[in-house]
């Protein structure tokens, strides 16, 4: 969900969570996509998990980042 609600923590948004990701993968250059999840789920917690995939599909979706399926790894476009 995007669109935040009264019941919405910013903290486990999807904008929130794609803004914390694009940060790691700049500063990584190239990241498995399990080390970004334990990253972002040390970072913000377990409740970070519920929103990884869509934070993930978003990025994805905007042309930011790139999946590399041979390393299963993402990296910045």
């Amino acid at each position: 969900m995007l669109k935040p609600d009264k019941h919405t923590d910013i903290k486990y948004s999807v904008v929130y969570l794609s803004a914390i990701m694009l940060k790691e993968i700049q500063l990584s250059g190239i990241i498995k996509y399990d080390e970004l999840k334990n990253i972002l789920m040390q970072k913000i917690g377990n409740k970070a998990n519920e929103n990884f995939e869509q934070a993930l599909s978003f990025l994805y979706l905007l042309d930011r980042i790139h999946y590399l399926k041979e390393l299963d790894s993402i990296k910045q476009n």
